[in-house]
Order: C-alpha cells, then structure tokens, then sequence
C-alpha cells in the first residue's frame, strides 16, 4: 500500500546504479567491445507520444506486505503475475521492470529477454537508448541485447518512425539514422544559453543570466524568447508554458499553472492547467482543487470521460486511460467504464482485515491509513482503529496550502502471530525545495490486547541493552565503512536509545535511524540487523511484546 507509479515516480526509474551487464538470456555473457555496459539515466525528453500499445498495462497489488506489479489485459484480467518491486509501461511489445535488485526487459508473456543492473530506456522503433557507466555518454541497444550505436553522444533521443534521431555530440546536434551515419549536422548558440532537447527537435533552453526559458528550434530559430519560468515539451508540438515569477516566488513553479503553446509560438489556451501531463495518443490531463481532467489538444476537458477526483495524471494507452490518482492506479474504458482498480482492503492469513482509507484535508496532501476488522474482540479493534486514525492524521489535517507543503502517507501490513506491525511511510517535500524527506515509521500492536508495544518493552529493564546494542551496531558500522567506504557521523553519546526506531521479524532485530540522522541523506535508512540468538541474555522472554510474536 505503498507509493505506486505517482507523480514523482521515482521507485523503478529514477534509480541510477554504479554497474550493469546486458545479456541474451541464451547466451549470458560478460559485456566486452559489442556490448558496452549501460546505466541508468533520466529519461530523455520524448516527442514520440504515440503509445504503441501491447494491451497489458502494469498494476499493483500488495501481498505479505510487500508491493508487487503485474499487468493485466484491457478486460481487466491478470496476464502476467504480479512479482515485480516495479513496472514500467510496454512499448513494442516490452517493458522495463524490476525484480532483485535487477532491471529486466520482458515480453508480453512475461519472458526475460533482457537482463541488466540498470535501467534503459523504453524501445522506440527497435532501439533503446543507453548511457555507458564511466563516461555518461549515450549509445543505443537492440531488442536482442546487442550494441549497435556505441556511446558516443552526449545525447541521444529516441528513434522515430523514419528510423532516425537526434544525437549530440561536442557541443553539435545530429540527426542520423539506425546505423549512425550522420544525415544532418545542426549549431545551436552555446553563449549564455543551456539546452534540453526533444526527440521532435525542439530546443528548449535556459538563459545562464535570468534562468528563464525559452524555445529553439533545432536550426536556431527563436519559437518563444526567454520569458518563462518553466516549458514542458508535451508533444504533438505542443509546449506547456508558465508564467514569469516574481523572484520571490521561483520556488512555487511547480505549483503555478500552464498554458498552452503551438510550435509557432502561439498561445492556444489561457494559463489554467495545473499539473499538466504530456500528450500520449493525443489526449493529456490537467487538474483543478479538486479532480482530474482528460483534455484534448485544443485544451478542451473530454465530456465522455468522466473527471476524477483527487489529484494525478490520466494517461491514453490503446483502448484504456490509466489513471494514476492520489499514486493509487486504476483503469477505465474511454466511455468511463471501470476495468481495474487497486484494491481497498487487504485480508490477512488470521481472518483480519485491513481496509485503507484516504483523507485530504488539500489538494496537495494525501494520507491513507489502516481501518482494521475482524478482530476477536471488536472493544479492542475500536481502540485500535481509533489510535491509528489519530497516529496518520492528527497532524497532517492540520496542514493547508499555506504550508507550501506536499504530503504522501501510506502503510503497508503484516502479521506474525498475535503481532500486527504497521509499517508507515511518508514523503514531505516542500515547494521548490531540492527534494523531499522520507519518513518510515513502525507500529507494533497485539491484536489480543490492543496494545501498541515500545522498544523499551522488548528488553529486561536491568540489562543494560542500549549499550549492549550500541556495540553492536557500531561494530557493523566500521565493517560497512571499511567494506562499502559508507561514512557515519560521529554523535555525542549512544547511536542507540530508548526512543530507538526499530522493526523485527520472528528471528531478527533491525535497528535503523532517519534518513539523514547519522550518515548523507543518499544512505536513506541506515539500518543494522542482529539476530534475537545474538541477544538472547537482553529479552525479556517473559514479556507480553515477545510473547506476542513468539508464543
């Protein structure tokens, strides 16, 4: 129940890792001259809005408490199962998901074609863009694993039906076709200006002095002069544009709304789009307080395609609009039919059950949290629902759009025994702020007495556990300094203390701290786990907590 493919969308794409294989799953083989090793990159900005769809699109589900993607045909029915940490869209006949740690490209019938340690890009007309690990420059890759294009560019779009792309390389622009050969040779103006380019050979750049924005064409021609604050390329030759901020409130740009451009420069549309989406088979979305929108190209909301509520994107994927809202998935015929949609409750093994609920008190916050049912004793479960209600939302209703604050709570449940653990998670992240915080947070709760158990109540009260647990996780420290080169903070006094964030399992103690606490914000939560054997002498075996997963 956690933070699927949402406005950040940053679980299976954004990650960059430090090495990658590619290989024919017939013939694994170390990368060497013809297969150079790729990494992850941001995605380059693609003027191909067109989805060539398979008819599988990627769903959610959680399991154990663990979150899962599959994907389901356009009647709703599960083709491929879920039993992936991530999934990506199908281009081609093939997407791009995640499962140990490692980025597999499957078919649509769930066959490894591809294998890989990084992510690439979705394929467009047979090629996949990638970018080599030592030296960041993009080459392109087949469907068969193989190096065509070395990397050699500086940046490399997608290929377009006419099997040709935009590269760049010392400074100059290209467009050649699929075997590299150079068709065209562009200059754009390098003085005071950065570029971002489109597949569709758009220019859009930044003035060094003012950091406005502006359009290029890819021959220099001035399609909008630097007046913005922001300009998404859409597709279809259509901008997104925003209005110049006072220099007081640069960091509201995401939250201003756009309007819309041609290729001409023409303003189409009032400024009144929040949350504008890029076209896909030429349609995007837009928001308001409250609901989202399908649009056309002209700007106009789609009548036969009823609004959503809550805040997200509407995507048009062959025969079925995704709508990804409030970063839960769901998916619709075009006339509004409903074809799948996550679902709201979760039935653990013991009998209980769990239905997620949603609050917003605005339109930037989202929390969802845990109402359970079933429980032996419904005095308990009334305790229960009622502590947990006040613990997701007490503050968060608090919060308004003077905060300037955008908010996404979610859990995740498990069970072992008379044990109920709540895993809460969170993101808050400020307007025009570098990035966001990520908040993890557990609850231990006895489905038996309703109590919300403490690390304290784990231990013997003479035992002396925090310095004993301290060592411990001090030792692990220095072996991940001297083994990974990971850097900790020094503190005064103990890491460890009475107020210690924790989780467990049935053999496993993990003590891990905030994201930024002891160790670079990158390290997310430092965590170190150490068998219950490795304790024995500290529990209290006596105790309800440990009686509560144990007996």
């Amino acid at each position: 129940m956690k933070r699927n493919i949402g406005l950040r969308k940053a679980a299976l794409f954004g990650l960059i890792c430090a090495s990658v294989v590619f290989c024919n799953m017939s013939n694994t083989k170390q990368a060497n001259a013809s297969t150079v090793n790729p990494v992850s990159t941001p995605a380059v900005t693609s003027g191909t809005q067109s989805e060539k769809s398979s008819n599988l699109y990627p769903i959610h589900v959680v399991k154990d408490g663990n979150d899962l993607y599959g994907y389901i045909d356009e009647t709703g029915s599960v083709v491929i199962k879920p039993s992936y940490a991530g999934a990506g869209n199908f281009s081609e006949g093939l997407a791009v998901v995640n499962k140990d740690e490692t980025f597999l490209v499957i078919n649509t019938k769930g066959k490894v074609i591809l294998r890989s340690k990084n992510y690439i890009n979705d394929f467009h007309n047979g090629l996949a863009s990638f970018s080599d690990s030592k030296t960041y420059n993009y080459g392109y890759i087949n469907k068969e694993g193989k190096v065509v294009l070395k990397a050699a560019y500086n940046f490399a779009g997608n290929f377009g039906k006419d099997h040709t792309a935009i590269v760049s390389k010392s400074g100059k622009y290209y467009r050649i076709n699929s075997k590299g050969k150079i068709l065209n040779t562009y200059s754009l103006p390098t003085k005071n200006a950065y570029y971002d380019m489109t597949d569709d050979g758009y220019a859009i750049y930044n003035s060094t002095s003012t950091f406005l924005k502006g359009v290029k064409d890819i021959n220099g021609k001035t399609i909008l002069k630097t007046n913005y604050s922001e300009i998404t390329y859409l597709g279809n030759g259509l901008f997104g544009v925003k209005k110049k901020l006072a220099a007081d409130e640069g960091y509201l740009v995401s939250v201003k709304p756009s309007a819309i451009f041609d290729k001409s420069g023409k303003q189409l549309t009032p400024f009144k789009y929040y949350d504008l989406s890029g076209y896909n088979n030429n349609y995007a979305s837009f928001t308001d307080s409250k609901y989202t929108y399908l649009i056309d190209k002209k700007g106009n909301v789609l009548s036969s395609f009823p609004k959503q509520e809550g805040r997200g994107t509407l995507t048009v994927l062959g025969d079925v609009v995704q709508a990804d809202i409030d970063n839960k998935i769901s998916y619709f015929k075009m006339d509004g039919t409903s074809v799948w949609k996550n679902a709201e409750t979760t039935a653990l093994p013991s009998g209980i059950t769990v239905q997620s609920v949603k609050v917003k008190p605005n339109k930037y916050v989202v929390v969802y949290y845990p109402k359970l049912e079933g429980l032996a004793d419904t005095s308990v479960q009334k305790i229960i629902n009622n502590k947990l209600e006040r613990l997701f939302t007490a503050d968060r209703m608090k919060l308004t759009l003077k905060d300037n604050l955008m908010v996404d709570d979610n859990f995740s449940v498990e069970q072992i025994k008379d044990l109920l653990i709540i895993r809460k998670t969170g993101y808050d992240d400020y307007f025009g702020s570098a990035h966001g915080t990520p908040l993890l947070f557990y609850y231990f709760i006895d489905t038996k007495t309703g109590t919300f158990y403490q690390f304290k109540d784990l231990f013997k009260k003479d035992s002396k556990y925090i310095k004993t647990l301290d060592n411990i996780a001090r030792k692990q420290m220095k072996e991940q300094e001297k083994k990974d080169g990971m850097s900790y903070n020094n503190v005064d006094g103990t890491y460890v203390t009475e107020k210690q964030f924790f989780y467990l399992s049935k053999d496993t103690l993990t003590l891990y701290f905030d994201s930024g606490a002891i160790a670079p914000y990158a390290a997310g939560f430092p965590q170190f786990n150490i068998p219950f054997s490795d304790i024995d002498n500290l529990i209290n075996k006596d105790g309800a907590f440990w009686k509560s997963f144990q007996e």
